[in-house]
């Protein structure tokens, strides 16, 4: 995968607003590394991972076996996945039509949302913590790529 919403890791949560590659311009990809990067920087604190682990994961491609919990961690701060432990698909587009400069790239956007709201019918283990949910939004927002 390459992104930054996978914002995100530094892209992960450009996992939702810019994973998708080629969804969006450099431009709007580099405005929503540096809007995420700091809730990136507290969450890899809190979980003891370090920003060189996360880079090695993004050019092997292996950013889906980083902890779930801290996606989940930035998804949280960004309020992609609500208190519940839900993808708040209605944060998600308001978002998109914030950061995303294009309608072409905000319509693909979108259209990554819609495909990606089932995880919220998914069965999860860790009820409203958010962990099981962050990992499959990641991995839907990946199969879009």
């Amino acid at each position: 995968m390459t992104s930054s919403l996978s914002f995100v890791l530094v892209a992960l949560v450009a996992v939702t607003l810019g994973s998708v590659h080629g969804a969006i311009s450099d431009e709007d990809r580099a405005k929503i590394h540096a809007a995420v990067l700091p809730f990136v920087a507290e969450c890899t604190k809190e979980y003891g991972v370090s920003e060189d682990t996360i880079k090695e994961a993004k050019a092997s491609g292996t950013l889906g076996s980083i902890d779930p919990c801290l996606m989940a961690c930035v998804f949280q701060k960004v309020k992609l996945i609500d208190e519940k432990g839900l993808f708040d698909t209605d944060r998600a587009v308001e978002l998109v039509q914030k950061h995303i400069s294009t309608e072409d790239d905000r319509n693909k956007l979108v259209d990554v949302i819609e495909k990606c709201k089932s995880v919220n019918d998914a069965e999860v283990t860790d009820g409203e913590k958010g962990c099981d949910r962050a990992r499959l939004l990641f991995e839907c927002s990946s199969v879009q790529s």
